[in-house]
């Protein structure tokens, strides 16, 4: 099998190709010409002359594709092997998380085109039937995205949605009801609101109904318009697994994944300045606050700007899991080594930043203007979504909890 060439706004970036069954990443000299070091596509691997093979190439261009029964499908669909990473984007490579468009190598970069018009009606019966076709992957749609639960890809079309077809990029996420977490479109909604209730900067979200199947809508945060508002731009990004070059398959940190530590440090040392752990630490808070154990390394992602600087992504994927009682409360992210997320404390927040290189009297002032802002976030996150009450009671509980004990007191 030939190689792909890997694109980024216009320009083919690289070569991924398969040697002796590694995966192998090389820069073009069109990359390179703009300095060696650069975070091009990813903090693990900056620009430089020499492929990159293994484990490091694999980690990122895997993390770009989805899991689980999804990942099967598009397996068995295009007659390739799971474990086929080439294979698998050569299908479904042409719309991927951040502002990467993988192509077969030698072929044209096509101008993008327009997406296409469907009803109401057709955007259910795509939801309804996720399971045989996931993502909405069909002859003509080729996306990916990484995860494990269902979603669909569309395009805004003017008033109305679209297929991302023919190259056109995606701009927003819909979710299903999850099969078995009962609520979840309500709950993953009212989580986010509470984010940005308490000024944390978070996807935008919104529940909707379409011929009578409710769906979380949420606007991609790697996608932006051009000034004229006629053209989707996409924005590089990665997830903190991806930049931290390890695999999917161990995203938790109880499986050997990357800590919040590991993910601060990174911050500090691809962004200047204090101000992405703070971003961090923010999003750490609202996961204890909501009671979000499933928060793990592929859930934090990092957004490129063009002159090599990072900046955290932002919120996203934030629900409320103790609200389930057969789910673990283990998190995916320790917070000061707590393995419990109804056992994490706010000096156990604090102490974790501290941990980072955050001064003791800014982590608490950041802590405490969450923790005293959230039973007004939650009032109004609850009237704009109209969540199941047992669920406003449960983060509320939480809040009353972690406002128990303040400093001082």
């Amino acid at each position: 099998m030939s190689g792909l060439a890997v694109w980024m706004y216009g320009q083919e970036i690289g070569l991924l190709s398969v040697k002796r069954r590694d995966l192998v990443f090389g820069y073009t000299a069109e990359a390179l010409d703009a300095g060696i070091g650069r975070p091009l596509l990813s903090v693990s691997m900056p620009t430089r002359s020499r492929p990159y093979s293994g484990a490091v190439p694999r980690a990122f261009f895997d993390g770009l594709l989805p899991e689980g029964e999804a990942r099967r499908i598009f397996a068995h669909d295009f007659g390739v092997d799971e474990g086929d990473v080439v294979g698998l984007l050569t299908a479904i490579g042409r719309d991927c998380a951040g502002a990467l468009v993988i192509i077969p190598e030698g072929e044209s970069l096509a101008a993008e085109g327009a997406p296409e018009a469907i009803t109401e009606g057709q955007v259910a019966e795509r939801l309804r039937t996720l399971r045989f076709h996931p993502l909405g992957v069909d002859q003509r749609v080729r996306v990916s995205l990484a995860g494990v639960q269902e979603k669909l890809l569309l395009a805004r079309a003017g008033n109305g949605w679209g297929l991302p077809v023919d190259g056109a990029p995606s701009t927003h996420i819909l979710k299903p009801a999850h099969g078995w977490l009962t609520n979840s479109v309500a709950n993953e909604a009212f989580c986010m609101r509470v984010a940005r209730h308490l000024g944390i900067l978070a996807a935008n979200v919104e529940v909707q109904t379409f011929a009578g199947v409710p769906a979380l809508v949420i606007e991609r945060y790697d996608r932006t318009r051009s000034d004229e508002q006629l053209r989707v731009l996409r924005l590089h990004q990665e997830d903190l697994c991806q930049a931290h070059a390890v695999a999917a398959q161990r995203k938790y940190e109880e499986g050997g994944g990357p800590s919040l530590r590991d993910c601060a440090h990174m911050l500090e040392s691809w962004s200047q300045g204090r101000e992405q752990r703070e971003q961090l630490l923010d999003i750490t808070t609202l996961n204890v606050l909501v009671g979000n154990a499933g928060a793990h390394a592929k859930n934090l992602s990092l957004l490129h700007d063009v002159g090599g600087q990072v900046r955290l992504a932002p919120a996203y994927d934030v629900m409320s899991t103790v609200y389930y009682p057969t789910a673990s409360t283990i998190p995916g992210l320790f917070v000061n080594g707590v393995r419990n997320i109804n056992q994490v404390t706010r000096e156990d927040l604090i102490r974790e930043a501290i941990a980072w290189g955050l001064q003791r009297g800014s982590a608490e002032a950041r802590v405490e203007r969450l923790l005293v802002g959230a039973e007004v976030a939650i009032a109004l996150a609850a009237e704009e979504i109209g969540p199941p009450g047992d669920l406003v009671d449960t983060v509320l509980a939480r809040a009353r909890a972690l406002n128990s004990v303040r400093p001082g007191r």
